[in-house]
Formats: structure tokens, C-alpha cells, sequence
């Protein structure tokens, strides 16, 4: 979390990014005439090409990301699809025109590994109005296979720029050491094998709220849960400008994540020594903007169906005035005894193909 301490890094308030048409403002994004927000220096996402109505972006999957197991939850996909998603959008509109993330949804079809060296998101507008823009997005990794797909609901709005004036860069900040994801991630923060194959899970998680164990995942965002009990769970997280979507609020993809990594804190709670989960899909709304530097942000998760192999969750995410700034609902695959299958080297996806085919014929 040292970074988190740091001063930030990237562009915030820029208003020159709404003196042309989205196209050719992600175009000069991609050229790099135009400074990255403080999100994209965190975690190193970077966009490539941009079309009207198309946007792609890459972000590489670094071992920051990963949680006390060893292992990437599917919410790290929703941190990076929302920007690629409303990117799309952006490219449709002319000057002085802003987005903000009102619903985002995803599916998750393939989980990640230390394999998946990046992620690359392909998103495409659906429709452009005066108020609304919708897009669907293909998240694949480095060898072109299928991780996730979703769609957003963004608003439009007025961002009242004058095209002709000539706006001072913002400060960026410093340049040294090098931005977050590039650093080296810490290896002290997973629990033994034996600890996984045998602890129960719930008693794992009460270990990271004593602080004996702090996930890589968890110092690069300063999460942290503070109460957890059968089926529920309590988190907090900073409200850091390096959290920065290049204006005063918090990046709705980490929001996502936040909400997402809560909810499948509050399944885990519910396990037995050795099964572990996958998150299937997620749905975010946004009920108003989180402001960067703000004080924390609350997330509260519940279990609220436990079927033998299935579960569906929820989270409330409110910022320090108690005011509610997003909802999210998920579903989760419980894998029966799914460490044994992964020390025995069989692939993920394998291992969750199987179970779900043990969900279809249980109903």
C-alpha cells in the first residue's frame, strides 16, 4: 500500500480531453499527446486503437492482482472492461461531451492464471443518444481465448469547455519510482498450501482481518475487510486520487472490482476446507459519483442463495457520509474440493467445466 501514500500519478482535470470529438481525443490518448489518468498509471491499462464506435485496450495481469491463494477473482476483469466499454461511446460523441458509468454487466467464461500475461478488451458502441450510450465489450488474453464478455449503460452529459482557449497541462506528478503495477509484488502475503487444502476458509479470512496476511491485491488497493461472519462480510477501501478516472471521482471499473471481490469474500465464508468458487457473472449499478479523497468507502456483502454448488450475492458500496453510491449482484459456482484438483495440475477451466455440468444435472 506504500504507493497508495504516494503522491499520484497522471492527469486530472485535463480539460483539453473535451476540446475535440471522443475519436480524436482517444486517438491522441493512444499517441500519448494527452496524459493518462491516475487509474491507468496504477494498474497499467493502455489503449491501442480506437474506431468510431470501437475501442480496444490492453492491461497486463501482474501478480498485484492476485488474492492470498494465488489466485485472480473475476472482478479484475470489471476493472478493466470499464474503460474499454465507455471508450466506445466516447469515440461517437463531439467536444464537450463527458460519461459516467451508470450499469455495468459481465460474464465471466474462462478464469485467469499466471499464464495470462495480459488482457485485451474490444469494445463496440450499440447506441449513442443525446443522453444515453450503450456498448459490449470481448475481454480475450494473450493467446486470443475468450475470458469475459458484458455491456454497459453509460450517461451523457455537458462538460462546458471553450474549444479555443488554450488550457495548461495538469501536474502529473512525479516520475520516479516506477508507476505501481510495474513494481515487484510482495511474496509475503499467501496463506501455505496447507493452509488452503486444510484451513477453513472462514478462519483464513479472520487471519487477514487480524493482519497476519494481507493479499497482493489487497496492498495495491488498500482494501480491507474488517468483520466477517457465515455469509457475510464487511470491506473498506481508500478513496486515493491514484483511484482517479481523470475528473473528481473514482474509476467505476475499480468500484466493480471492489464489489465483486466483497461478494466473493462473503461465498468463500461459506465453504469447507479445500472447496474454493468461481464467480460466473456481475452486475453493478452506480447511484451516484464517489469522490476521490473523500474518506473510505464501506462495502457490505451477503450471501442471499446457498444451493449445493450455487451461490447468489449481493453488495452495497457507500461512501463515508453513509450515502450509497453503488449496488451489485453475482452468482457464484461453489468447486467441491477444488484445490485437490488444481494440486493434481488440472487446468481451471477444466475443473469449473466439470462442475458445472454437476449444477445443470443436480437441478
Amino acid at each position: 500500500m506504500d504507493h497508495l501514500d504516494e503522491h499520484y500519478r497522471g492527469s486530472i482535470g485535463d480539460l483539453r480531453m473535451f476540446q475535440q470529438p471522443g475519436l480524436q481525443t482517444f486517438r491522441r490518448f493512444i499517441r500519448e499527446d494527452l496524459p493518462a489518468p491516475p487509474m491507468f498509471r496504477l494498474a497499467g491499462m493502455r489503449p491501442t486503437e480506437a474506431g468510431l464506435g470501437k475501442a480496444m485496450f490492453t492491461m497486463p495481469v501482474t501478480r498485484w492482482l492476485e488474492d492470498g491463494l494465488g489466485l485472480y477473482w473475476g472482478g479484475v476483469y470489471a476493472l478493466f472492461a470499464d474503460v474499454p466499454l465507455a471508450a466506445a461511446i466516447w469515440t461517437t460523441l463531439p467536444a464537450g461531451k463527458a460519461l459516467a458509468t451508470s450499469e455495468l454487466s459481465l460474464s465471466f467464461v474462462r478464469p485467469m492464471s499466471r499464464k495470462t500475461t495480459n488482457m485485451i478488451g474490444r469494445a463496440e458502441s450499440i447506441h449513442s443518444g443525446t443522453q444515453v450510450g450503450l456498448s459490449m465489450i470481448q475481454i480475450t488474453d494473450n493467446e486470443g481465448r475468450l475470458l469475459a464478455f458484458g455491456s454497459t449503460r453509460c450517461l451523457i452529459s455537458d462538460m462546458p469547455v471553450d474549444v479555443s482557449t488554450k488550457y495548461a497541462p495538469p501536474d502529473l506528478g512525479p516520475t520516479e519510482p516506477a508507476d505501481p503495477y510495474l513494481r515487484p509484488p510482495p511474496d509475503d502475503g499467501y496463506f501455505s498450501l496447507d493452509q488452503v487444502m486444510n484451513g477453513i476458509p472462514i478462519e483464513l479470512q479472520r487471519q487477514t482481518i487480524a493482519g497476519e496476511k494481507l493479499a497482493p491485491v489487497w496492498r495495491f488497493t488498500g482494501y480491507r475487510a474488517t468483520a466477517v461472519e457465515d455469509g457475510r462480510i464487511k470491506c473498506t477501501l481508500p478513496s486515493s486520487a491514484w483511484f482517479s478516472n481523470g475528473g473528481p471521482s473514482i474509476y467505476g471499473g475499480l468500484l466493480a472490482w471492489a464489489a465483486e471481490f466483497t461478494m466473493g469474500a462473503a461465498v468463500y465464508s461459506t465453504l469447507s476446507a479445500g472447496d474454493v468458487f468461481a464467480t460466473l457473472d456481475m452486475q453493478i449499478r452506480f447511484t451516484r459519483p464517489a469522490l476521490i479523497n473523500s474518506g473510505d468507502l464501506t462495502l457490505q456483502a451477503s450471501v442471499n442463495h446457498r444451493g449445493r454448488l450455487l451461490r447468489v450475492s449481493s453488495c452495497n458500496v457507500d461512501n463515508a457520509e453513509g450515502k450509497r453510491v453503488a449496488m451489485a449482484t453475482s452468482s457464484a459456482l461453489v468447486v467441491e474440493g477444488g484445490v485437490r484438483e488444481l494440486k493434481k495440475g488440472r487446468l481451471p477451466e477444466e475443473i469449473l467445466a466439470e462442475a458445472a455440468s454437476d449444477e445443470i444435472r443436480s437441478r
